[in-house]
């Protein structure tokens, strides 16, 4: 359908600009950002009269080189982001309490607010040996989970369709407040963003399109920072999300189940080596190695790190609660100890 694949286009086209502006030197950068401011606006006055995809590629090529070179001027902290940053402080401090310190509240206050601060250099490698580096660095999992409990959650209200739209809200409304409060990263902007597209677009009555949902995240991404295209966080996250959505349709289809458990067990299968075969380049490019046993570390330890993730906000509402404080602070600390566990068996192999 003609139309159907303009704003993957035009989002490329525009990181694109971001990453030429980002790699040229600075002498040739201002020629460059005149040449955008100049360009640009014709381009897009052409696009608009004569829907010539070419040309508005090209206007949002320059104006994502524009953007670079405009947004890479050094700026002072904000008052949200240090009001950010005490906030994420004072939670990993009650995290690590929650946990009774040590490893597990390191590890705790690393998958659920992104604070690594605490995380010894031999976690840290027992963690990248086993291929579950992406569970303490936050990630759209995360954001997956907390989004799937928050679901979950509202829906005890009901389902009728003025509360399917609050419950959007307020679902959204958790998810944006989550990350800023974890500082904005690549990763959980992308996955936030991804859910705001889904949700309005569900509101609105158009279809999910992953591919075109990720396309404007990494778009709002660039232009909101414009140096995340040249994080590993950022190459990382989006790798993998293009895996998901391109690698993993097709590889899915390619055995057929007979029960829904073998079903269940392939499709998580798939989803893994859909991400790793689509960030195993970078992985080596960056780190010179790749995690062997990564199938195993995605079967064990993301259960319990999503368990961990649920068990958080539960176990920090009923502290102070006699039994059901007591009992999930247990269960809490259970989930984090067979974590660190599995993750030091499976570091070991």
């Amino acid at each position: 359908m003609k139309g159907r694949f303009d704003i993957e286009i035009y989002s490329a086209a525009f990181v694109a600009g971001d990453i030429l502006a980002g790699i040229i030197s600075g002498a040739v950068r201002p020629a460059i950002t005149l040449s955008a401011f100049l360009l640009a606006p014709l381009l897009a006055v052409v696009a608009a009269r004569r829907r010539w995809r070419a040309a508005a590629a090209s206007a949002l090529l320059m104006l994502g080189a524009l953007n670079a070179s405009l947004g890479r001027y050094p700026a002072g902290q904000t008052a949200l982001e240090r009001w950010a940053d005490m906030l994420k402080t004072d939670i990993s401090h009650r995290l690590d309490t929650l946990a009774e310190g040590g490893g597990e509240g390191a590890i705790l206050s690393a998958i659920a607010v992104g604070d690594k601060g605490r995380i010894n250099h031999s976690l840290k490698t027992e963690f990248k040996s086993s291929g579950a580096m992406h569970l303490i660095a936050l990630s759209g999992l995360h954001v997956g989970v907390l989004y799937l409990f928050i679901t979950i959650t509202l829906g005890l209200f009901g389902n009728s369709p003025p509360m399917r739209r609050l419950r959007k809200a307020v679902t959204l409304m958790l998810l944006w407040s989550y990350a800023v409060m974890t500082g904005l990263s690549n990763s959980i902007l992308r996955a936030v963003i991804m859910i705001t597209v889904y949700e309005t677009g569900e509101l609105l009555g158009s279809r999910r399109n992953l591919i075109r949902a990720l396309a404007i995240s990494a778009l709002v991404t660039t232009l909101s920072n414009p140096d995340a295209p040249f994080s590993i966080g950022f190459q990382l996250s989006y790798g993998a999300m293009a895996g998901i959505g391109i690698i993993y349709p097709r590889l899915k289809t390619m055995l057929e189940c007979r029960t829904s458990i073998m079903q269940k067990i392939w499709g998580t299968v798939a989803l893994s080596l859909s991400c790793q075969a689509a960030t195993a380049p970078l992985v080596w490019l960056y780190f010179g190695t790749f995690p062997r046993y990564f199938l195993i570390t995605n079967f064990v330890a993301i259960p319990l790190t999503s368990a961990a993730i649920y068990l958080t906000p539960l176990a920090m509402i009923t502290k102070n609660l006699p039994v059901a404080g007591d009992f999930l602070q247990g269960a809490l600390r259970l989930s984090l100890r067979l974590l660190r566990s599995a993750i030091h068996i499976i570091a070991g192999l």
